[in-house]
């Protein structure tokens, strides 16, 4: 979701506004993802970098945002959304983790679409944390494969991502779901992630339903 704090400067608005009008359009996205029948939706809110390197009023802002989840329970639940996260969301706030867990709980029974909302994700730091798992597991590395190391890792539980898509026209992949995203088709969106409507939304859809995906035959 980039390019938030250049649409706010843009606009001449303030910190606080853009991640809100960022906020905003993520519950729009997601509605229409689950309309249009797309599985799983995953939405990167908030870096591992970000959460060091932020300044104080406007991580507090973010955190603001995220407890605000609650309040889309009855959107999740009239589309059918299952809620999750990935993340070393044990950095957050003990209040903002015991919400986070209790949208999981509740929405754990929808069945029509996965959002799934990276917070204090980076994928460097993924790939290390399943790394310490595996050794806290007591196993070694002598019969570790690709496939097997993928279940110590946040993403296991989801397909790896057939389309990432990246706003505000940066072509770079910084990282997101770096272990799974060998076989990912990329569309680079020109717009601000505020900006992203339904009809960018149909065009990364199309520019992916036109790819030539013959990988695996």
């Amino acid at each position: 979701m980039d390019g938030n704090r250049r649409w706010a400067k843009k606009q001449g608005k303030l910190v606080l506004f853009w991640h809100k009008a960022g906020f905003d359009n993520a519950v729009k996205i997601s509605e229409l993802v689950a309309q249009k029948g797309i599985k799983y939706l995953t939405l990167w809110a908030l870096s591992t970098e970000n959460l060091y390197n932020r300044e104080k009023e406007e991580l507090s802002g973010i955190i603001g945002l995220i407890e605000l989840l609650p309040t889309l329970l009855p959107i999740f639940e009239r589309n059918g959304t299952k809620f999750e996260t990935i993340g070393n969301i044990t950095r957050l706030p003990k209040k903002t983790q015991k919400i986070l867990e209790d949208i999981k709980e509740k929405t754990k029974n929808n069945t029509k679409t996965t959002l799934i909302i990276a917070l204090v994700y980076g994928g460097q730091d993924e790939i290390v944390r399943g790394i310490k798992k595996y050794i806290d597991n007591g196993w070694n590395g002598k019969n570790l494969d690709p496939k097997e190391f993928r279940k110590y890792l946040d993403s296991a539980p989801y397909p790896a991502p057939d389309l990432i898509v990246r706003t505000w026209g940066t072509v770079r992949h910084s990282w997101f779901l770096l272990y799974d995203c060998d076989y990912s088709e990329y569309y680079f969106s020109s717009k601000y992630w505020p900006e992203f409507d339904e009809e960018e939304l149909d065009r990364a859809i199309d520019f992916f339903e036109s790819s030539k995906r013959n990988f695996g035959k």
